[in-house]
């Protein structure tokens, strides 16, 4: 398996992330597809990586270089490959290429599906801090923040230096 950046050029890898961002996430958690390739086309710290194993793309992972830290924005595994271990390879090959701490958002532990992905992170290394209060920004102009929680891989300590964490990822990643 490896893991490697979205060819633009390539028709099939840009359809197959286009399609797995809408169906993997709602529209509440994303921002419209045209303004994530943007970015990426862009001069700006994002970045979107594919993952390949034997020549077929399993699944997606979008992350910011936040300078101190690695802000990981979405990540998804195509149907036909989820539950079949594909997540913890991919994840465990991005922890292994990562120099920096890494943080996340995770929805609220209320349904099962949402504590199954803390869960998930959880066995590969990462810490949900439970006692820290944070909203992830509206991705839409006429959208509302969402409480979530957040995660994080490494040495930071998110309820010491919760300030400047958020302002770093509302400033860059949620241009707010």
């Amino acid at each position: 398996m490896e893991i490697r950046k979205l060819n633009l050029d390539d028709s099939h890898e840009l359809t197959f992330v286009e399609n797995l961002y809408i169906e993997s996430f709602p529209l509440s958690e994303r921002r419209p597809v045209g303004k994530m390739l943007d970015l990426y086309r862009g001069d700006s710290p994002f970045y979107i990586v594919v993952t390949i194993e034997d020549d077929q793309i399993v699944g997606f992972l979008t992350y910011w270089d936040l300078d101190d830290f690695i802000f990981a924005e979405h990540f998804a595994i195509s149907a036909e490959y989820r539950n079949g271990g594909y997540g913890r390879k991919v994840m465990d090959l991005f922890l292994k290429d990562m120099t920096k701490p890494i943080i996340l958002e995770v929805e609220l532990p209320t349904t099962i599906l949402s504590e199954r992905r803390i869960g998930f992170y959880q066995r590969i290394g990462f810490k949900l801090w439970e006692n820290v209060q944070y909203q992830q920004p509206a991705y839409l102009d006429d959208g509302i923040a969402i409480p979530m929680k957040l995660m994080t891989y490494g040495d930071m300590n998110v309820e010491k230096d919760i300030i400047d964490i958020r302002s770093r990822i509302y400033g860059v990643v949620y241009n707010c």
